[in-house]
């Protein structure tokens, strides 16, 4: 499969090992993977490339712009985009920040990156 043709992930992570786990693991499942270290960076790829991304990963806690303000402007952008939220932080409500900003699913960490891997996947329908 051409590199053009994988689904694009988009994936918001500011701690480094993490994002890079992710990248490997989602690069296995067939995924064509953008990084963004930033919620600002993150943007910026997802208004480059907003035809080939269908998938965005973000944590919540992320500097230049976080997570929640990051889902709403990505839907702004992509209304069909599809989200998870991740985050260690416990608020009480935190699922129901995710979702009320456009979200469609919350993880929350630590997890086991294969997991959510594979609950991305179910997300967008493939199996």
């Amino acid at each position: 499969m051409d590199e053009k043709q994988k689904p694009g992930v988009l994936l918001a992570e500011d701690q480094n090992e993490i994002r890079q786990l992710l990248t490997i693991l989602f690069q296995m499942e067939g995924f064509r993977v953008f990084e963004g270290e930033d919620g600002q960076a993150a943007l910026d790829l997802m208004t480059a490339h907003k035809d080939e991304i269908v998938l965005l990963v973000t944590d919540l806690g992320l500097p230049k712009l976080e997570g929640v303000k990051l889902i709403e402007k990505v839907k702004e952008i992509k209304p069909s985009m599809k989200v998870m939220g991740t985050s260690g932080y416990g608020r009480a409500n935190i699922r129901e920040e995710v979702l009320a900003a456009g979200g469609d699913d919350f993880f929350p960490k630590p997890f086991v990156a294969s997991e959510l891997v594979q609950k991305a996947k179910a997300l967008l329908g493939i199996v």
